[in-house]
């Protein structure tokens, strides 16, 4: 019989301890393998679904606000490049607080942490959902952020320390079902809560899951492993404090170019301090002695060049989450409920890629799938690219459906492949390093496309407007035919005259936003082919066979 450190057969703590399973990882803390006494081998599983139930109810706010964004928009009147804060505030807090994930685990423990993150989830949902203001929204989002950082890196570091080798990208596998089935349900949930009561609704819809982590994950997650004679490692709170200025200051500037003018003074001075404080974050991090970000992972090629690939899959995630809902409501004139349903048949297709992806990393190259995983994606962004107002339904469906087979084999390679790639005494900060390179592609991805998209739709505007006039015959025979129809809707001539022309100026304005959504999904699919070419700076990555 082997027993927890610090307990003796005679001393009557824990009578139904059991036999540690012989394929504990050798990295497992004695607080895993206290766990691993008390449960036995099934704790892996429990464990997983207890950090699953957290992250699900944290990643699923990262999407269902993308259904409510047009209401929220005519709630408050916002502009494209304001209602993206409702995405990018909450993925900038989480990309911020991944990086003191490290810190948080190794000074009060995962149970703790776990405990905090879900905590600061529920009040700042709470908050949302009592906001009047825009910078009351903001900061809500920043607090789901907040815990859904702490949370996912966690995650990824329990499961190689409970895991072995050859099953950790099974395990990987399993666990991403959840974290990216959020992004396929999220807005389906997000939209039956709109359609039923309002925006409001959207941030309390996930609050049942969050309760239900917070009550089991105090008596699953394990305490910690730090002496309590040994002093606390600092925090990097100046290298937080640097990132958190280059990271927002950075979209900000990217936001307030949009308004302010790309050549203005201000948009000069935000990204010049946004790029002095990342230049003095690097510095700053190679001399600390517990970094937020450790520099060192980046100095593996397997790492870097499969984290390229994870910031990609970042931005195909949450910028087509983005934008899709936002199409098929501003465009296409569906519900936000049958907005969010749409995404439903892409998380099935998940739930089964996800598995088998992860199976195959642990016995083929990574860079097949991976390779499967980019052209896959491409093809589908290369489909949306040509969307139209026509476009049926179930077609969009299908698009969406063959994007998420190319997510699933993009995901769960190139996590374990990156992770694989840094010694073991580097594994935390390299799990929090994969978490943060995915949240700041999400969040830079939505920021672009969203102001993207509303140039695109102002140059289309414009250059569809300038037809419009009186030597244009197809325009006046559109016109003449409203006017008539609205003179059949009892409207007096003059005023059916007048009025025609605002029908047409309509048509004009859904016409550009067509553009402008497919110029968004057509850079896309040209990143993602890109993307596709990075695959020739990864090297071969070593597989790991399973023990005869």
């Amino acid at each position: 019989m082997t027993f927890s450190p610090g307990l003796s057969p005679g001393s009557g703590a824990a009578p139904d301890r059991r036999e540690l399973p012989a394929d504990i990882p050798a990295i497992a803390g004695p607080s895993v393998q206290a766990q691993f006494e008390r449960f036995g081998s099934i704790y892996r599983w429990i464990l997983l679904f207890t950090m699953l139930t957290g992250s699900m109810a944290t990643m699923l706010a990262a999407t269902t606000i993308n259904v409510a964004l047009p209401a929220i928009i005519g709630a408050f009147g916002l502009g494209q490049d304001q209602a993206q804060w409702m995405s990018t505030a909450f993925l900038a807090s989480s990309t911020i607080a991944m990086l003191a994930n490290a810190w948080a685990m190794a000074t009060f423990g995962p149970r703790a942490t776990y405990t905090f993150g879900m905590v600061v989830f529920v009040i700042g949902s709470l908050l949302g959902a009592v906001s009047s203001t825009l910078e009351l929204l903001v900061l809500s989002r920043g607090m789901q952020g907040i815990a859904a950082g702490l949370l996912q890196p966690m995650s990824m570091f329990l499961i190689f320390q409970t895991f072995p080798d050859n099953r950790r990208g099974m395990a990987m596998g399993v666990f991403s079902i959840g974290v990216v089935l959020a992004p396929a349900f999220g807005p389906a949930l997000g939209g039956i809560a709109v359609d039923l009561a309002s925006w409001r609704l959207v941030f309390v819809a996930t609050l049942p899951l969050a309760l239900v982590a917070l009550g089991i994950g105090p008596f699953l997650m394990p305490k910690g492993d730090r002496n309590p004679n040994m002093p606390r490692p600092p925090l990097d709170w100046l290298g937080l404090t640097l990132l958190a200025v280059a990271v927002i200051g950075l979209l900000a500037a990217i936001a307030g170019g949009n308004r302010d003018g790309w050549d203005s003074d201000q948009t000069y001075l935000r990204f010049g301090v946004a790029i002095l404080a990342a230049i003095a974050f690097f510095f700053w991090e190679l001399r600390h002695p517990f970094p937020a970000l450790n520099p060192k992972v980046f100095a593996y090629r397997q790492f870097w060049s499969a984290g390229l690939i994870i910031s990609a899959t970042g931005i195909a995630i949450y910028a087509s989450t983005y934008l899709i809902p936002l199409f098929v409501q501003l465009v296409q004139g569906y519900s936000p409920t049958a907005a969010g349903v749409m995404m439903i048949p892409a998380g099935i297709a998940m739930m089964i890629g996800f598995p088998i992806a992860g199976r195959l990393t642990d016995q083929v190259d990574p860079r097949w799938l991976l390779g499967f995983g980019i052209f896959t994606f491409a093809a589908s962004a290369f489909l949306l690219s040509h969307v139209s107002v026509m476009t049926p339904y179930w077609v969009l469906v299908g698009w969406i459906v063959l994007s998420r087979i190319g997510i699933s084999f993009c995901m769960p390679p190139s996590n374990t492949t990156a992770v694989r790639a840094v010694p073991p005494h580097l594994l935390a900060s390299a799990t929090g390093g994969v978490s943060f390179l995915m949240q700041v592609g999400g969040a830079f991805g939505v920021n672009i496309l969203a102001i993207l998209l509303q140039r695109r739709t102002i140059f289309h505007g414009a250059h569809l407007s300038t037809e419009m006039n009186e030597t244009n015959a197809e325009m006046l025979y559109a016109h003449a035919l409203h006017t008539q129809l609205l003179e059949a809707g009892g409207m007096t001539q003059v005023q059916a005259f007048q009025s025609a022309f605002g029908v047409i100026n309509q048509q004009v304005a859904q016409e550009a936003l067509v553009y402008a959504f497919r110029d968004c999904f057509f850079a896309i699919f040209v990143w993602f082919v890109l993307v596709l070419g990075a695959l020739a700076l990864m090297p071969k990555p070593k597989l790991i066979q399973p023990p005869r």
